[in-house]
Order: C-alpha cells, then sequence, then structure tokens
C-alpha cells in the first residue's frame, strides 16, 4: 500500500462510508519524538520511539489529528473482517467513486449530523 500526502481514505470499521470514519493524510514517515502535541498517537507502543508514523486527520471531525506507524494502518485485513466490512486492509484509499460521494453536500451533512450524534 502506497499512501500519499492529500490522499482520503477510510478505516475499516463501519458497513457503510457514513459509519466509516474519513481520513486526509497530512505526512508520512514521521518519527514519534517529531509529533506535535496536537496529534494523538494511537499506536500500541511508546510513541517517542516510533517510527515510520502515518499523520493524518477526521476529516469530519475538527482538529482530531492521530498518527500510526504506516505498517499498522496498511496491514492485511483478516478474511473474517474482509468480509464483514468490505475492505482489505485497516485504512484503504477512497476510489474516485468514493471521493465524488464524500465530496457531495447530501453526504456532508448526513455524515456530520451522524458523528456529532455518535460523539
Amino acid at each position: 500500500m502506497i499512501y500519499k500526502i492529500g490522499m482520503l481514505c477510510k478505516h475499516f470499521k463501519g458497513s457503510s462510508l457514513y459509519e466509516k470514519n474519513i481520513y486526509k493524510i497530512l505526512a508520512l514517515n514521521v518519527d514519534g519524538a517529531e509529533l506535535d502535541k496536537d496529534i494523538t498517537y494511537s499506536g500500541d507502543g511508546n510513541c517517542l520511539l516510533a517510527k515510520n508514523l502515518v499523520v493524518y486527520e477526521n476529516i469530519f471531525q475538527n482538529n482530531k489529528k492521530f498518527a500510526r506507524e504506516y505498517e499498522d494502518i496498511s496491514s492485511e485485513l483478516s478474511q473474517e473482517k474482509k468480509n464483514l466490512y468490505n475492505q482489505e486492509i485497516k485504512v484503504q484509499p477512497l476510489t474516485e467513486e468514493e471521493i465524488s460521494v464524500v465530496s457531495s453536500e447530501d453526504f456532508i451533512a448526513t455524515k456530520y449530523k451522524y458523528t456529532n450524534e455518535k460523539y
């Protein structure tokens, strides 16, 4: 999996785009010791020792920025999760069709409503 800065991606959890977190890639190959205070490290290890982090933001939650190891977010899902979530990897780039959907006014309004009710 090759991520690029500015790329829109979806987290695997959720049965539809409305339920999935939609992320924008902000930075690549960042060391944990370099992270700004406003970025939440979501990995399992020690943030300061973490290497090759991907920094991303949830585009439907203002100021929610995260960092996680490239190897983790690009890892392949188990067959059970692939079937359940209809997705191959943990954080998967959106297709052109999905980008069109998430950019529509109707989707944005519904997604903000769903996100505000959830959080």
